[in-house]
């Protein structure tokens, strides 16, 4: 076994058919998702005095953070959020 096999963790595996540009596709369709998600919710928008309010607003900020955590991934992968993103109005 080498020395980077024995480092990994078991459910971890070396991608032979996915390649960088891939990953950023994905994770940026993934964004995209998440902030049609996010518009939805905005676009049911609960009052405060909403018996269901806090259930939407937890749902809000899960969503948020869901796309904090993909953002950084992307940068991870050395994605810059710059000319990649073009205004489809």
């Amino acid at each position: 076994m080498s020395e980077e096999q024995k480092d990994s963790k078991p459910y971890e595996i070396e991608y032979r058919f996915v390649n960088d540009t891939f990953k950023k596709d994905y994770i940026l369709a993934r964004i995209a998702e998440a902030e049609r998600a996010h518009f939805e919710l905005m676009v049911d928008r609960l009052g405060e005095g909403h018996p269901e309010y806090d259930e939407w607003l937890e749902a809000v900020n899960s969503v948020i953070e869901e796309i904090d955590r993909l953002k950084y991934i992307y940068r991870q992968l050395g994605g810059s959020f710059g000319s990649e993103f073009i205004n489809n109005g």
